[in-house]
């Protein structure tokens, strides 16, 4: 039995544990070798940080002076334009 670090806590952690015992960060997909599938029934969408780092790139995005958001909307006007029209 190795001990590895939990991501999350950093605590040292059974490499056979499948999440830590600390803070419940799931280990066992960490652990997994190489190439093989998820687990039947695991998401992408219930990864633990996934919505904490969407929280933040929407608050970044509201809490952004208008100005900014007025110049990466033409960016991505004139983007669009570009790919769509072939020139």
């Amino acid at each position: 039995m190795a001990l590895v670090r939990c991501p999350e806590c950093g605590r040292e952690v059974s490499s056979h544990a499948p999440a830590c015992p600390a803070c419940g960060y799931p280990l066992q997909a960490k652990n997994q070798a190489p190439g093989t599938p998820p687990a039947p029934g695991q998401s992408p969408l219930r990864s633990p940080h996934l919505w904490g780092r969407v929280a933040l790139v929407l608050g970044a995005w509201l809490v952004t002076p208008w100005i900014a958001r007025l110049i990466v909307a033409l960016a991505v006007c004139v983007l669009a334009y570009f790919m769509f029209t072939g020139r």
